[in-house]
Formats: C-alpha cells, sequence, structure tokens
C-alpha cells in the first residue's frame, strides 16, 4: 500500500511540521512507514510532501481504512495551521477592505477587536474553547473533502475559493468591530460634549453626593446633606410614565444639569459595572471621590440587609 499527498502553504509554520508528525505517529506505532519531506519554495511558501506506505500487522485495518485514517489526521493538523497561522491575516486583510477610511492605528484597533471576537466569542473560558473546537472541525471536515479528490493543495487557493461560510465568520466579526468601534467614536465624541457643558456653565451646588442601591435606585443630597433629586425628577415624570427615559438616563441628566463642583459616590460596590456611574466618572473625571464608610453608608447598607 503506497499513498502520497502535497500541501503547499504561504505560512510558515513550526506547528505544521510537529503537528504533522504527532498525529500520525499512531500508524508509525501500527507499523507503517511515513515520510515527511519539508520544502522552502524561495522563502514565499512552505511545501510538504507526506508519503504513507507500508502494511497493518494487526489484521484489523484495511489499506482504505488506513488511507482515510492518514486524511483525517492531515485536515485535522491543517485545521488548526489555517486557525492558528492564517486567521490574523485573514482578519487583517479584512479589516482593511471593510475600514478603508479610517487611520491605521484605527484599524488595529479594529482588528484587535475582531480578533477578540473570534477567540473569546463568550465570557465563559469552556464555551471558547467548545466554539474553538467547533470552528476547527468545520474546517477540518471541508479540508477532507477536498483531499478525498485531490493529490495536491495550494492552502492559500483552497481557504479563498473552498473555505466560504469561514471567511464569512471573518466578515461578521470584523463587522461587528467596526460597528463597535463606530459606536465608541460615537460616545467618546458624546462625552467631550457633556465634559464641554459642565465645565463651561456655572455650578448650581459645591458638592453633591450620590448613593445608589444595587437595584438602580439613587439617592442624591447637597453638602448640606439636603436631598436634591425631587424637583429634577418632577421634571421627568411623565417620560418615565411612558417609558421614554429610565433612571440611568434621569440621574446623568440631573448632574450634568447642576454641574457640581465635586461629586462624592457613595456605596461604592453597587456601582460595579453599571454604565450611568461609568459616563459620570468620564464626564466629571477628577471632581468625582469616592466613600464606603460614612454615616449614611453605613446606614443605608445596614437597612438592605435588614431587607
Amino acid at each position: 500500500m503506497f499513498y502520497e499527498y502535497q500541501v503547499t502553504t504561504m505560512k510558515d509554520s513550526n506547528y505544521i511540521m510537529t503537528g504533522f508528525t504527532e498525529h500520525l505517529k499512531w500508524l508509525r506505532e501500527r507499523g507503517f512507514c511515513l515520510n515527511i519531506d519539508n520544502y522552502d519554495n524561495n522563502q514565499l511558501s512552505q511545501t510538504y510532501h507526506l508519503e504513507l506506505h507500508g502494511k497493518s500487522y494487526e489484521n484489523i485495518y484495511n489499506d482504505a481504512d488506513i488511507i482515510f485514517i492518514f486524511k483525517h489526521q492531515m485536515a485535522q493538523v491543517l485545521a488548526e495551521h489555517i486557525i492558528d497561522d492564517w486567521e490574523d491575516n485573514l482578519l487583517w486583510k479584512e479589516v482593511v477592505k471593510t475600514c478603508k477610511a479610517i487611520p491605521n492605528e484605527e484599524k488595529r484597533e479594529v482588528y484587535f477587536k475582531a480578533s477578540n471576537f473570534m477567540k473569546n466569542y463568550n465570557d465563559n473560558a469552556a464555551l471558547n474553547m467548545l466554539v474553538r473546537y467547533n470552528r476547527k472541525n468545520k474546517l477540518a471536515h471541508h479540508l477532507l473533502d477536498y483531499i478525498h479528490n485531490s493529490k495536491l493543495m495550494v492552502l492559500e487557493g483552497f481557504i479563498n475559493f473552498c473555505l466560504a461560510d469561514y471567511l464569512e465568520e471573518i466578515r461578521i466579526a470584523v463587522d461587528l468591530a467596526f460597528e463597535e468601534y463606530k459606536n465608541e467614536q460615537e460616545y467618546n465624541e458624546f462625552v467631550k460634549l457633556l465634559r464641554y457643558f459642565v465645565d463651561t456653565q456655572l455650578p448650581k451646588s459645591n458638592e453633591v453626593n450620590l448613593l445608589m442601591a444595587n437595584n438602580g435606585i439613587f439617592y442624591l443630597w447637597d453638602e448640606e446633606g439636603v436631598a436634591i433629586e425631587d424637583k429634577y425628577i418632577n421634571y421627568y415624570l411623565d417620560d418615565i410614565l411612558l417609558d421614554d427615559i429610565n433612571l440611568d438616563d434621569i440621574l446623568i441628566s440631573i448632574l450634568i444639569t447642576v454641574a457640581p463642583r465635586h461629586i462624592v459616590l457613595h456605596n461604592v460596590s453597587a456601582y460595579y459595572q453599571n454604565e450611568a456611574v461609568k459616563a459620570i466618572q468620564r464626564v466629571f473625571d477628577d471632581k468625582i471621590s469616592f466613600c464606603d464608610s460614612c454615616e449614611r453608608c453605613y446606614k443605608f447598607i445596614r437597612e438592605m440587609d435588614r431587607s
């Protein structure tokens, strides 16, 4: 029994040679001879020539079985090679194509976001591994189909003409990254506008204290301990009843309107990942300080524990 296959790739890889050797070890252990030759094609590409020959001494597998296993293992190695050595280049190529109008530095920002979408699909590490495993298996399936019907593979052409669904995943990742980038740019411009508004108007209060519950309800008082939010909330009451505005928007609007010289954030643990407070911190910046241990904090937390 004799079988040979040839793969040419434009991406140099430390993995691909060791990958072939490791994945095909099972065949060697069963008495088959494997030759893997690597040729450097003028430093432009790498060619791997693989040969399998011999006979099984276990009398379990026929020649067709052994050749199928050989092809299957090649497909697995090449799928890993595409993900590890080609994917970043394919992402960057798509970024350049999609984001022509923005500077290269910002293209790189979109690229890193798209790469993160591909590699870290979810906050759950185990789910990310599952997504990668599924992507690799789909690539291996396409590769195996191609290997069954050919004696050689030029990997760049295979990727460009035979992996439409994989290239679509990359395109979607770049589109999502570009959309997120544009949203961040718009948000940054909005924050700059609010900061300018705060800095150019006269403060209506020297200090505003903000205490927020974990459910988003907030309490505001001035430096003398007098509550200040009621008259402002009444202004937005109709919008609240019509669900046209939420409490986060009201909180930001009140603070922008009052434009205090100083803001003290109480019960800091309630602000974790709160988008409204993140916006407040960006707008008021060095005017903010934190408190976690004053009498009001202690009283509020104690009441919350009782409830």
